[in-house]
C-alpha cells in the first residue's frame, strides 16, 4: 500500500467519511484528482460493500475537448464496472440567462446533479492545493476567520477524501498506479483567477518557501480549530442571552465583541437570513442605542436598549378611522368619567384649524406636548417614551391643517389642549381601518 493511499485512508477515518453499505456519488471530471479518488473508491468498494455512482458534468465550455473528457470517464467506468451518469449543459449561455458567473452557475448545477441521486455520500476530489487557492482567493477579496478555514472535510453528506494531498502528490500517485487522466487545457489560462493563483502567485511563493503548501495547511488547520472554539463559545453566549426569542443586551455586553457577532449570526441563521460583515457591525451598534436596522427587505434588527430582537416589519402604511363626538362644556362635565374610558383623544374643538386627519407619522412631524413648555420632533418624543422602533409606524397621529395635534397614547398638542375657557370638546375614538 502506497504512502498516498495510507494518507487518504487516514483522512477518511479521522473525519468518519464512509460507512459500510453506503451509496456514494463520485464527482468525476477526468482530471488527475478525480481519477485518483475514483480509483481509490473502486478499490475499497468490495471491502466496504459500497455502491459507487460516477457523476460527470459536461459544461459545454471547451467544445469537443470537454465532450472527449466525458467519453474518457465513461469508458473508464465501463472497463471497471462502475455506474456512469452524465449531465450535459451549455453553462455559458445558461449562466448569462441566470445573471451569474459561469463558475458559480456551473458549481450550483454540479451539486444539484450530485444530490439528485439521493445517495448517502457525495465525494468530491478537492485537494490541499485547491484548499490553499481558495483561502488565498478569499484573503485577496477580504474575508473573516471563517473564510480562511478553507474547504471543510465534511459538509452535510459531502466528503472530500483527498483534502490532505497536494496536486503534485496526486499526479505522482496516478503515475505510480498507472491511473489515466485528462488535462483540462483551460488550466493554463491565467485569465481565470484560480489559475492565476495556482500558476503565478503560489508558484512565486514556493520559490521563497518550497514547502509552502505544507506550512500553509497548518495555518488553515489552526484557523479551523480556533474558529470551532469560537463557535462553541458563541452558542454558549446565545443560550445565556436569549430570552423569549430576543437577546438580553445587558448580558450580551458581558461578552467579547467577537463572540457577540457570532451569536448574532447564529440568531440570524435560525431565521434563515444570510448577512455580511457590514450588516453585523450595524446590528451591533444597536447594543448602545434604540431603534431599528434593516437587514434585508422587511427583516429588521430592533433594539429598545433592553433587548435586541429580529423580526419582519410590514412597512405598508396603516389606515385609521375616527369615531367623533362633540360635547359642550356642560355635557362633558356631566359625562367625563364615562368619556375618559371610551375615547382616545379630547381636544378643544374651537382651537382646531380646518379638517382633521388620522394617519401614521411622517418625517418632519413636530408637536408641543400639553403642559410641557417645549416643542420636539415625533421621533425624539417616541424615543423618550421608549416606544419600540418597530411599533412607531403603527401609532395613530391626529393632525389638523396646521400640524400634529395628538399622538395616540402619548399626548396632545398645547395648541388644542382644553382649558377653563373651553366651550366645545371634540372626542375621538381611533380604530384601524382594515379595509
Amino acid at each position: 500500500m502506497s504512502e498516498t493511499t495510507i494518507k487518504i485512508e487516514k483522512t477518511i477515518a479521522k473525519h468518519n467519511m464512509l460507512q459500510k453499505g453506503e451509496t456514494v456519488v463520485a464527482g468525476v471530471s477526468g482530471g488527475a484528482d478525480s481519477m485518483l479518488m475514483l480509483s481509490f473508491l473502486l478499490n475499497i468498494r468490495e471491502k466496504l460493500s459500497l455502491r459507487i455512482i460516477v457523476a460527470n458534468v459536461e459544461h459545454g465550455i471547451r467544445g469537443e475537448e470537454s465532450v472527449k473528457d466525458s467519453a474518457f470517464v465513461e469508458n473508464f467506468c465501463k472497463e471497471n464496472g462502475a455506474e456512469f451518469h452524465c449531465l450535459r449543459i451549455n453553462a455559458p449561455a445558461l449562466a448569462k440567462e441566470a445573471g451569474e458567473s459561469i463558475e458559480e452557475y456551473s458549481r450550483k448545477r454540479r451539486y444539484e446533479f450530485f444530490k439528485s441521486f439521493g445517495a448517502d455520500k457525495i465525494a468530491t476530489a478537492h485537494s490541499l492545493s485547491d484548499n490553499i487557492e481558495t483561502v488565498l482567493f478569499r484573503l485577496s477579496r477580504g474575508t473573516s476567520l471563517n473564510g480562511v478555514c478553507g474547504i471543510p472535510y465534511v459538509r452535510e453528506n459531502i466528503i472530500r477524501p483527498l483534502l490532505d494531498l497536494t496536486s503534485e502528490e496526486i499526479r505522482l500517485e496516478c503515475e505510480k498506479q498507472n491511473i489515466p487522466y485528462v488535462i483540462d487545457s483551460t488550466n493554463s489560462d491565467n485569465a481565470y483567477s484560480r489559475n492565476y493563483f495556482r500558476n503565478v502567485v503560489i508558484s512565486d511563493i514556493k520559490k521563497i518557501n518550497p514547502s509552502f503548501e505544507k506550512t500553509f495547511s497548518r495555518f488553515i488547520m489552526s484557523a479551523a480549530e480556533d474558529n470551532e472554539c469560537l463557535d462553541i463559545l458563541a452558542k454558549e453566549c446565545l443560550d445565556d442571552c436569549i430570552e423569549e426569542n430576543a437577546l438580553d443586551i445587558e448580558k450580551l455586553k458581558n461578552y467579547h465583541i467577537s463572540i457577540i457577532k457570532r451569536a448574532v449570526v447564529l440568531m440570524l441563521e435560525k431565521a434563515q437570513i444570510k448577512t455580511d460583515e457590514m450588516h453585523i457591525n450595524g446590528i451591533c451598534d444597536f447594543l448602545f442605542k434604540s431603534g431599528k436596522f434593516q437587514i434585508k427587505n422587511d427583516f429588521f434588527a430592533i433594539s429598545d436598549l433592553k433587548t435586541l430582537r429580529f423580526d419582519y416589519i410590514n412597512n405598508s402604511e396603516k389606515k385609521f378611522k375616527a369615531q367623533r363626538k362633540i360635547l359642550d362644556s356642560k355635557d362633558f362635565l356631566n359625562n367625563c368619567e364615562l368619556l375618559r374610558k371610551e375615547f382616545d383623544f379630547c381636544f378643544d374643538c374651537d382651537k382646531i384649524i380646518g379638517d382633521i386627519t388620522v394617519r401614521t407619522k411622517k418625517d418632519g412631524d413636530r408637536i408641543s406636548p400639553c403642559k410641557r413648555n417645549c416643542t420636539k420632533s415625533l421621533k425624539k418624543l417616541l424615543n423618550e417614551e421608549r416606544i419600540p422602533a418597530d411599533k412607531r409606524n403603527g401609532i395613530p397621529i391626529v393632525a389638523d391643517e396646521i400640524g400634529v395635534i395628538g399622538v395616540f397614547g402619548v399626548c396632545i398638542d398645547e395648541r388644542v389642549c382644553p382649558d377653563k375657557a373651553t366651550r366645545k370638546f371634540l372626542l375621538l375614538k381611533i380604530t384601524e381601518d382594515k379595509n
